[in-house]
């Protein structure tokens, strides 16, 4: 084994990540009516006002933006966390929590993946911000499509086991997320538009012009972070580093948090959200101990023995969405 010992640590990917409901992003499991079926252009919904959001002038945009001027010029917006819409494109195997390629807010905020965002970010997250019209051109444009009258899953033409990707669109409409979700195998025409339009929309500034938008990208700083630690009696590290500075940091790990499961192993997850400052304490002194931590990670996992006792410690660390909720989501960790 090398000097250093590495941690898994997940770079920004295609995966599921968050709840499609309001005030969460954990797992993509809104209803579905399994239907498959086509909606007449007779149900389709007139975008719906949000307070404070102007109607988008133009709903039949071409995707292909026009020769436009710069972005508009940056101005002081109030926060706020209300989730407008949000893509998630993941494969059938997981692991840990890595973020939906597209959230925006009530706001015009959008973080992505830097990978999603033209401009070459070489960070894990960034966030860009939509003026109001661009906002409202967003939500006219997707729904629009015809895909948001109800929730909807549509079927494969025929049962595929293993090897898809799932495409997932929630948008806001009135006061609540409608969800429209299918896969790359076997699909209908119908799911292929779904699939075309979330591949369109997680590189929205494609599909909008240049002055739809007010500023970024820049750094996405998570304000705080959930930290899941799953301790396993009997368990052995897969690294000679200890929990000494995990326990420097929060305390005593076995009432750390609430416990949000146990398994039939005997082990037990616990999980609570803390300060940014706290998680960048807990990485330092790993990393001082000889864990190695790829720079600027959108998430950290790490194996650790577990002082003082028999067995050891996971820790997961993921940074928390503006509409995630205080409380750890139950499917944060499998």
């Amino acid at each position: 084994m090398n000097a250093k010992h590495r941690a898994a640590s997940l770079l920004l990917g295609v995966v599921l990540a968050a709840c499609v409901g309001p005030g969460s992003s954990g797992s993509p499991t809104g209803p579905g009516d399994g239907s498959g079926t086509s909606m007449p252009s007779t149900e389709l919904a007139s975008p719906s006002p949000v307070p404070g959001l102007s109607p988008s002038p133009d709903p039949s945009a071409s995707p292909i933006p026009s020769p436009s001027p710069g972005p508009s010029p940056s101005q002081v917006v109030a926060p706020n966390d209300v989730l407008m819409a949000r893509i998630f494109v993941y494969p059938d195997v997981t692991v840990g929590r890595v973020p939906p390629m597209l959230s925006v807010y009530a706001d015009g905020r959008v973080i992505s993946p830097s990978s999603n965002a033209d401009g070459g970010f070489a960070l894990p997250l960034v966030v860009r911000r939509l003026t109001p019209a661009g906002l409202a051109s967003l939500r006219s444009r997707l729904e629009a499509s015809g895909f948001f009258v109800r929730d909807i899953e549509i079927q494969p033409l025929v049962s595929v086991d293993a090897g898809v990707t799932s495409y997932v669109i929630s948008l806001r409409v009135g006061d609540r997320l409608v969800t429209a979700r299918t896969t790359n195998a076997a699909m209908p025409a119908r799911g292929r538009a779904l699939m075309d339009l979330a591949l369109l929309w997680t590189h929205p500034e494609r599909a909008l012009p240049a002055d739809a938008w007010q500023a970024g990208p820049v750094p996405y700083e998570a304000p705080r972070w959930y930290l899941a630690l799953r301790l396993q009696p009997g368990g052995v590290a897969s690294t000679g580093v200890d929990s000494t500075g995990l326990e420097a940091a929060i305390g005593d790990p076995a009432s750390f948090g609430s416990q949000l499961r146990s398994y039939d192993d005997g082990s037990a997850l616990r999980c609570a959200p803390v300060d940014t400052a706290i998680v960048m304490r807990i990485v330092a002194g790993l990393a001082a101990a000889g864990i190695d931590f790829p720079a600027g990670a959108d998430q950290y996992l790490a194996d650790l023995a577990w002082t003082g006792d028999t067995g050891s410690i996971f820790l997961d660390a993921f940074p928390m969405w503006p509409d995630d909720p205080e409380a750890c989501p139950a499917d944060l960790v499998l």
